[in-house]
């Protein structure tokens, strides 16, 4: 990877769906002391990653190896599906002519269509072919006045994004992904950071441990209890603007052999003539989402399922919402919404979380 790759590959989730959703960074409560704990941290797309481990009695792990196993594995993800590497697979593809084709890996492939699954299960509000909206509306109106001052796009520009855009339009042949129109352009972001989390778990767990949790910039993954004997304690944060991660939590979830992903919309937006529009974009109708939903925060088995119910989630109404969880038995969600200056909590009927004052 070059240089510039290098620190490209940093922004991964900086500006795209992801960014657009953002995932809230999770704080790791009532684990004990951490110097009981094996702790493995570094940079990881655009974030940074800590995998903690309950030791093992009588082992002494080489950190370094797994460290470095690691980091590789990063590496290769990020080359494979990182828009801001210039030569990953993703980038080329987005690219390509109309009816060109790239052969992609089989975790791309499976990334590619879980997509699928989850765009189907929310009627397209969760939708990997939105990178022409995310751009458009990151753009503003292509003829306004004052270049420096951000206006939203026009209805036509949208209009032309948007007729590049649709979940339907993605074309796989075995391990081929196929372009079916000139301006098609993927991004897997609100997803991929999941998958990196399943991934990282499963090499883990490849050097014998039982009890860990991993952790890629706030989504979480834990396997069997903390070192305690007890759930890991995942700690939820308020979604108010200008405060740290850990400053305010709202709640604590406990879990044993799940994963976790919190996302919302109350940090990052557009502004123009004192109104804030949402970096939300809905990939159904081409605009940004006017939505009481300050965040979701969802519990699934895996951590790339998560990923992208909360997406999907902090697009779709409430009540939309909230029916595709209770038909998902592997899924729960907890919303928070704001009303009136004030927050109001719902969660789906298998969901548990500790509420703080």
């Amino acid at each position: 990877m070059t240089v510039l790759a290098k620190f490209l590959s940093k922004l991964f989730i900086n500006n795209t769906l992801k960014a657009l959703y953002l995932s809230f960074t999770i704080l790791f409560i009532g684990c004990g002391a951490n110097n009981a704990y094996i702790d493995i941290t570094g940079p990881a797309m655009g974030t940074s990653y800590t995998i903690r481990l309950v030791p093992k009695r009588g082992s002494n792990p080489n950190t370094d190896l797994i460290k470095s196993k690691i980091d590789s594995t990063l590496e290769s993800i990020n080359d494979q599906m990182s828009t801001y590497v210039i030569n990953s697979d993703i980038s080329l593809f987005n690219k390509l002519g109309e009816n060109a084709a790239i052969v992609i890996s089989s975790d791309f492939k499976k990334v590619i269509m879980r997509s699928i699954y989850w765009s189907e299960k929310s009627n397209g509000a969760f939708d990997i072919t939105s990178l022409p909206l995310t751009n458009v509306w990151r753009e503003g109106k292509k003829d306004r006045e004052y270049k420096e001052k951000w206006e939203p796009p026009s209805d036509l520009d949208i209009a032309i994004a948007k007729d590049n855009v649709g979940f339907n339009k993605i074309k796989l042949s075995h391990n081929s992904l196929i372009k079916t129109k000139k301006g098609q352009q993927i991004d897997v972001n609100a997803i991929a950071k999941g998958w990196g989390v399943d991934h990282l778990f499963s090499l883990v767990n490849s050097f014998g441990y039982n009890n860990y949790m991993v952790e890629i910039g706030g989504e979480v993954r834990v396997s069997g209890r903390n070192i305690q004997k007890k759930p890991w304690k995942i700690g939820v944060d308020y979604p108010l603007p200008n405060t740290n991660p850990g400053e305010k939590i709202m709640g604590i979830v406990s879990l044993i052999d799940k994963s976790l992903a919190t996302s919302g919309n109350y940090r990052n937006f557009f502004e123009h003539d004192s109104k804030k529009y949402s970096h939300i974009i809905d990939p159904r109708t081409g605009y940004a989402i006017e939505s009481n939903i300050a965040s979701v925060t969802v519990v699934a088995k895996s951590c790339m399922d998560a990923d992208a119910v909360a997406t999907a989630l902090n697009v779709m109404s409430l009540e939309s919402g909230k029916q595709i969880v209770e038909n998902n038995d592997d899924i729960e969600a907890f919303w928070v919404v704001s009303e009136s200056g004030s927050f109001t909590t719902v969660k789906s009927s298998g969901m548990e979380i500790s509420l703080l004052n």
